[in-house]
């Protein structure tokens, strides 16, 4: 027996060797989610998964089929297939054509193939799996019936294993077929079976599963245990799995087997061992109905009660599961000899050889809190606590070395520095000490050299000046003249707090309570990243450099920002606009089990040897490897078009090569559009391009839709690509032709025939008149000349009658809606901005019903008088209609424009309307909205009231932005 296992192990090895070369994770680092019937599943059970060569995600369920983009899951029932006999799916089977076979109840098949259902003729029965030979014929296993041989392009089924149930066939390499059944393993060559009696090693049990592995080895999934094929004979592949029921089978990238079982979850069979993953442990049940790995690497579970998904996140964590003495962290330590340091208010670890050693040692039985370590030169580890003082680590044990007891000003470290001198700076809670080599103390506190005692980090720079963060600004300690200087920061910046530092040949660059400021080290000059700038968190950490990437840790997660992109930024010219700042905020959508990272410790984020970055959290240290992340971005990325929708309603797509036809006269185009990545699916990036239109790629950020409207008749090509975050383009975009039709009069040959006859009709007018004038050459020039005087002057009339508000003698809604028509485009093209706002009196009704109509006139009237006298000429003001009013504000953001709104909402609400009528008093609603984020200005006017009416259900007299 044991030289049976013996070769197994041995075998396995050898069909694993590849795996062996690769990083895989723990079961319990993998970063799990999970679908059910809320999250749009037909039903919870998944009975099948698969990815098509397209990128869709498809999951066969007893209620219909759900086919997943990553963000959203598009339900198919035996409504939208048709001739389906019934929507409960048992199978789905890939083709090479890069069709999809569905299969299930009732015996319906039916093949997804060019965006179009070809429904088959149904078997007899129940389809549990269906496969498509090198042939192109079917074999069909099926409930209760046996295995059944449809040859290509035929409705007839020929028996080849009756009254059985059948669960899975299977392909090999020499064309043999491999059928599951309740009544065992039957090997099936030339249409012949063969029953695989316990004379070839297996069992007598049901086999439900079947799997060929890359290397060419038939894998069996049995009632007892997983079994491998082994020249003719079968042989158990570990003991651990000899006595579950194989339900589901897989083998992943590194060529791990993953087991799904009736009743006990997931094993994972890799050189590293065995692993179980049950409902106890994540899993929404511990029956295993499918498995399949995506092209993205992560692994995908169906349960009877969900689907559960696990990948390899950017962030793991180490916790007090994994050996770490508590999971609140506060300090990480990367050391010269390869081992990483963990400090937290447990007690200190050392991670080596993937590995938590804890550092003995304690203060009256309880473990001391660490808040910060330092390698010294000598290699020796020093640490800084929260109620002892400092300890330095020998031999894996604390050694107790100053205390407030001692000299120390408080028990309370958050900072240590050994500086070039070999001098040990010790920053505390109340204030700075230095000890120097021949074992002098120097205290330096906030009665004299520090803006405040309250020391939060330390940091040396190349010309050995030590920098020191308080909890009121930051000084340098002169190496030469041995003096502090307090680096003053900007006014406007309003930041105190300095949490870390990062110095190169040129800046410091400091993590501050208000964002990250620059800080040029010849000039002194300082600059702020901040809020205002686009950062999404202001509060900062530490700043980790990285491969041209700044890592910024904060409490909401971790920022990663382009260093070249943030220097761009800060030296924009302040007149200039602002480039959109672009980053990447981690959190526990990414991995980190708390998105808070802790701070006020040092340090409390640093690079490790072998590329990781590590950060101290609420709970445990996380690490993320941006090599990781750089290599999920080159992994290839498909781009759907799902849907095109003309005048709000949807069409079908069109053949590959075909195009789409419109009729004359739609208003408005919409393109829905997906990337089919399934690890960050709202992080993608699109842009895209209507040729015949604009020749530009236009980009679209994170959203999925484009819309165009009143595009004139023509031919276009809409195209979309999509890439990862901070990833290049991929060559993926997808394309659709579209035609508008004309009308008649649209056509060239009418446009023509009527330049012609217009042509003919002036030439004929100006021949008559042309006689006319020489007979009656006098008269005619004096009639002419009165009736174009009258003329104009009626015009005039009539056209400031048309443009204005008889009650007011202001523009009126033509007037604006010109107005913004004309000018909308030109302030998009200029990148200027471009605000809206609409005023509504409030309680109007109330005023006509309580004064009168007069009334309501003379307040309308003298509502427009305070509009006026607050407004500047660029301002563009309009009676909009009853007692609403609209004003434009060129240039202007929606933010800059609601101060001005804020005025004149006073201005109103402050008014005497006495004279008008007693006792009453007005107020005003205004609804703001800009064009930064509008395609279109009737998109605008809609956010504007959008505004109003929220302003309206926020109790009226305010004024709102969206």
């Amino acid at each position: 027996m044991m030289r049976q296992l013996s070769i197994i192990c041995s075998f396995f090895v050898m069909f694993l060797c590849e795996a062996q070369e690769q990083t895989r994770l723990p079961l319990s680092d993998y970063f799990s989610e999970t679908w059910n019937t809320r999250s749009g599943l037909p039903h919870n059970s998944i009975n099948s998964v698969t990815q098509t060569q397209d990128g869709y995600l498809w999951v066969a369920t007893w209620e219909g089929l759900a086919r997943f983009n990553g963000q959203e899951f598009t339900i198919l029932t035996r409504a939208h297939i048709n001739n389906l006999p019934d929507s409960g799916l048992r199978a789905l089977t890939p083709t090479q054509s890069g069709g999809l076979y569905i299969a299930g109840s009732r015996g319906g098949i039916s093949l997804y193939q060019h965006r179009q259902w070809d429904t088959q003729r149904s078997a007899s029965t129940m389809v549990n799996h269906l496969i498509e030979s090198a042939d192109k014929s079917l074999w069909l296993a099926l409930e209760n019936d046996g295995v059944f041989y449809r040859e290509h392009n035929s409705d007839t089924d020929l028996a080849i294993i009756k009254n059985v149930s059948a669960y899975r066939v299977i392909e090999d390499s020499d064309g043999v077929i491999w059928a599951a059944t309740s009544a065992g393993l039957y090997k099936i060559d030339n249409k012949i079976p063969t029953l695989m009696t316990p004379h070839f090693g297996l069992p007598n049990a049901p086999v439900y599963n079947l799997l060929i592995t890359r290397g060419g080895s038939l894998i069996v999934g049995s009632e007892k245990g997983a079994w491998i094929k082994i020249n003719s004979q079968f042989r158990p592949i570990h003991e651990q799995l000899a006595n579950e029921s194989i339900s589901s089978l897989l083998e992943d990238n590194h060529g791990d087997l993953w087991f799904g079982t009736i009743n006990k979850g997931v094993f994972r069979l890799s050189p590293d061992g065995v692993e179980q993953l049950d409902a106890k442990n994540g899993l929404p049940a511990n029956r295993i109905l499918s498995l399949l790995q995506d092209r993205e690497n992560s692994i995908w579970i169906g349960t009877n009660a969900g689907l559960f998904r696990l990948r390899e996140s950017p962030f793991s964590s180490w916790t007090h599961k994994r050996g770490l003495a508590g999971d609140y962290t506060r300090t990480v330590l990367s050391h010269s000899d390869g081992s990483l340091w963990v400090g937290g208010s447990s007690g200190l670890n050392i991670i080596k050889n993937n590995r938590a050693i804890l550092v003995s040692g304690s203060k009256q039985s309880n473990p001391y809190s660490i808040l910060s370590l330092h390698e010294a030169p000598d290699g020796s580890v020093w640490a800084g606590t929260y109620t002892s003082g400092v300890l330095k680590v020998v031999n894996n044990t604390f050694t107790p070395f100053i205390s407030r007891s001692t000299g120390l000003g408080s028990n309370e470290v958050r900072a240590l520095l050994f500086d070039s001198k070999n001098r040990l700076w010790i920053g505390s809670a109340m204030g700075l000490t230095r000890i120097n080599e021949d074992g002098s103390l120097e205290q330096f506190t906030n009665k004299k050299e520090l803006p405040s005692g309250f020391i939060l980090t330390l940091s040396e720079d190349n010309a050995g000046n030590i920098w020191v963060g308080t909890g009121n600004g930051v000084v340098v300690f002169d190496i030469v003249s041995e003096h502090f200087t307090t680096v003053e920061f900007p006014r406007e910046f309003s930041a105190k707090y300095a949490f870390g530092f990062y110095i190169d040949d040129t800046y410091t660059w400091m993590a501050t309570d208000r964002g990250l400021v620059r800080y040029e080290l010849k000039s002194g000059k300082m600059a702020m990243l901040g809020l205002e700038q686009g950062l999404p968190i202001d509060k900062l950490f530490q700043v980790v450099p990285h491969n041209g990437s700044f890592w910024l840790s904060s409490n909401r997660g971790i920022i990663q920002i382009d260093k070249n992109h943030i220097q761009q930024i800060l030296d924009a010219p302040a007149n200039a606009k602002t480039p959109v700042l672009n980053y990447q905020l981690y959190d526990e959508g990414d991995g980190m089990l708390s998105a808070q990272a802790n701070g006020g410790s040092t340090p409390s984020a640093v690079t490790h040897h072998d590329g990781s970055i590590w950060f101290a959290t609420a709970k445990g240290v996380s690490t993320v490897k941006p090599a990781r992340l750089k290599a999920s971005t080159q992994i290839a990325l498909p781009t759907i078009i799902e849907n095109i929708f003309v005048d709000g309603k949807p069409i079908a797509l069109p053949l590959e090569g075909e195009s789409v036809f419109l009729p004359p006269g739609v208003s408005r185009l919409s393109f829905h559009y997906a990337g089919l990545s399934f690890i960050m699916p709202q992080r993608l990036n699109f842009q895209t391009q209507l040729k015949g239109f604009n020749d530009k790629w236009v980009n679209r950020q994170h959203m999925t839709g484009a819309e165009y409207t009143n595009l004139p008749p023509g031919e276009y090509t809409f195209m979309v690509r999509a890439s990862y975050p901070n990833a290049h383009w991929q060559d993926n975009q997808q394309a659709v032709n579209i035609v508008i039709q004309s009308f008649f009069w649209q056509k060239p040959q009418f446009k023509f025939a009527i330049f012609v006859l217009f042509l003919m009709v002036i030439f004929a007018i100006y021949k008559y008149r042309l006689y006319h004038y020489k007979k009656i050459e006098i008269e005619l020039t004096n009639r002419v000349e009165k009736q174009t005087q009258d003329l104009q002057t009626q015009a005039n009339a009539f056209a400031y009658q048309a443009t204005h508000d008889q009650l007011t003698d202001m523009p009126n809604r033509r007037a604006f809606d010109s107005w913004l028509a004309h000018n909308f485009a030109t302030y998009k093209q200029q990148n200027r901005p471009l605000a809206i706002a609409i005023l509504d009196i409030d309680h109007f009704k109330r005023i006509n019903d309580n004064w009168s109509h007069i009334v309501g006139d003379k307040v309308i009237c003298t509502i427009a008088d305070l509009l006026k006298d607050g407004c500047q000429e660029n301002q563009h003001i309009a009676r909009w209609g009853g007692e609403e009013f609209t004003i434009v504000f060129a240039d202007k953001t929606a933010g800059e424009a609601k101060m001005i709104c804020e005025a004149l909402r006073e201005s109103i609400a402050q008014h005497d309307f006495s004279a008008i009528g007693e006792g009453l008093s007005v107020t005003a609603s205004f609804g703001l909205s800009d064009s930064t984020n509008v395609g279109d200005y009737d998109r605008l006017l809609s956010r504007a009231d959008q505004a109003l009416y929220k302003a309206k259900n926020s109790g009226r007299n305010c004024t709102e932005i969206i």
